[in-house]
């Protein structure tokens, strides 16, 4: 299945640019904000870099910070661990989100790394950054 997977392409975006960035020709100002702010103060890039958005690799989120360990389905759950980064492109289409499908839409996804990232982005910057994911 991994190996089909690797022949599939990504959906067409017609915003970005053969280095996976927007063209601002074609872009909003919203989506140009959110690509901003998906490079900088929301510190996606950092596991989701252009131009396939993601880096392959695990990373653990600890998201269990926000929550105390439970039994759920007779396992204690305490924490998540690492998971693998998920390749933005084409992102839109692919609800739930995160590798459990916890996130049921990109705005959930946005709060979730608000959230975890302590990033404090504001409502518009949130907005934007949304914008930005659905031109991936």
């Amino acid at each position: 299945m991994a190996e089909f997977q690797e022949l599939l392409d990504f959906p067409p975006a017609p915003k970005l640019n053969v280095e996976g960035r927007l063209d601002p020709r074609k872009a909003t100002a919203s989506e140009l904000h959110g690509e901003e702010l998906f490079f900088g103060k929301g510190r996606c890039a950092s596991c989701h870099p252009a131009p396939y958005y993601t880096d392959n690799l695990m990373h653990n989120l600890q998201a269990e910070r926000f929550y105390k360990p439970r039994m759920v389905n007779g396992m204690m759950a305490a924490s998540d661990g690492p998971i693998k980064t998920f390749p933005l492109r084409g992102v839109k289409d692919s609800p739930p989100y995160l590798h459990d499908g916890r996130l049921l839409t990109l705005d959930d996804t946005v709060e979730f790394f608000n959230l975890i990232l302590e990033t404090q982005l504001s409502a518009q910057e949130k907005a934007d950054l949304v914008a930005f994911m659905r031109a991936l």
